[in-house]
């Protein structure tokens, strides 16, 4: 829902909740003046008897005075309660009722109770659906920003989520380490690191080449590591004349193993990419596998100073 929809929605939820405060308002008003008259008619009926009413058809003068005072006390009364009604006069009646009168009847005749009732609102009360307003915007305004800052967030985590990880060769100073975490760095001396080297780019153009210990360096693999011996010479790494790369072989392969066992403990992904798979099982089948890296991605390998 975008912010306007909300603000519009919350606009007519306003109105709306303001119309049923305002009709539940009416009604409570109303209902209070209902009990208040009946309460009246039941006092009245049970005090006129003892009221010097005035009766002009009996020739009955009555006291006018006494009942001004009953009358200045039943309004005292209702008053105190915060009734709506005011009593403004007891007088004897035909048994018509008009509008503004309770008409109570009696064996001595009919009275009359005449009444003003009070029907305006208590718009101090309007402050509540205002207050209940306001707090319902300040809770959606709320909600809303918190949701927009974990959109927010959650783009921010995306855009931030780190890379993944590939094998970073630095020729200068001969060291293997992640690009994720640099200050973890091994060393691989010269003919384990120029084999390892040309091992990663052989198989990187020839994937599906099977390469077996019991079976010649393939020529375009030689070249390769001849390639950066003769790189490390040119860096002043070393003077010696180039080593025999197919000699040893299972010794230089456990020294590459070695160095990437410190840094691919956490990283199952990766090491099956850069890892030279060990020979299973034993005598001849031993020298059968292939510790060629098939999985091995253009995105795997970072070589620096080549």
């Amino acid at each position: 829902m975008s912010r306007k929809t909300g603000m519009l929605a919350f606009a007519i939820y306003s109105v709306i909740f303001t119309v049923i405060f305002v009709f539940a308002h009416e009604q409570a008003i109303r209902h209070a003046i209902e009990q208040d008259l009946d309460s009246i008619k039941l006092r009245v009926a049970l005090d006129k008897n003892r009221l010097p009413i005035a009766v002009p058809h009996l020739n009955y003068a009555g006291d006018a005075t006494r009942v001004q005072a009953y009358i200045d006390a039943l309004n005292d009364n209702l008053q105190k309660k915060t009734s709506r009604i005011r009593i403004v006069s007891i007088a004897s009646s035909d048994g018509e009722l008009k509008e503004g009168q309770l008409l109570l009847s009696g064996a001595d005749g009919d009275t009359a109770v005449g009444y003003e009732v009070n029907t305006s609102h208590n718009f101090w009360l309007y402050i509540i659906p205002i207050l209940i307003a306001l707090l319902n915007l300040t809770f959606y305004k709320s909600v809303s920003n918190k949701r927009e800052q974990a959109k927010r967030q959650t783009a921010t985590t995306v855009a931030a989520k780190p890379q993944p990880q590939h094998l970073v060769v630095d020729l200068y100073s001969k060291t293997l380490c992640l690009s994720g975490d640099k200050t973890c760095q091994v060393q691989l001396a010269n003919k384990p690191l120029c084999f390892y080297l040309a091992l990663l780019e052989f198989c990187l153009h020839n994937p599906k080449v099977s390469l077996n210990q019991n079976k010649e360096l393939p020529d375009e693999l030689l070249d390769i590591a001849d390639k950066y011996f003769h790189r490390l010479v040119a860096l002043g790494h070393t003077i010696r004349k180039r080593p025999n790369f197919s000699n040893s072989l299972e010794k230089t392969l456990s020294e590459i193993r070695a160095a990437l066992d410190e840094l691919l403990t956490h990283q199952p992904d990766l090491r099956v990419k850069l890892y030279p798979p060990k020979a299973h099982g034993e005598g001849s089948r031993s020298k059968l596998h292939s510790y060629g890296l098939k999985a091995l991605g253009v995105n795997d390998v970072e070589v620096i100073g080549k």
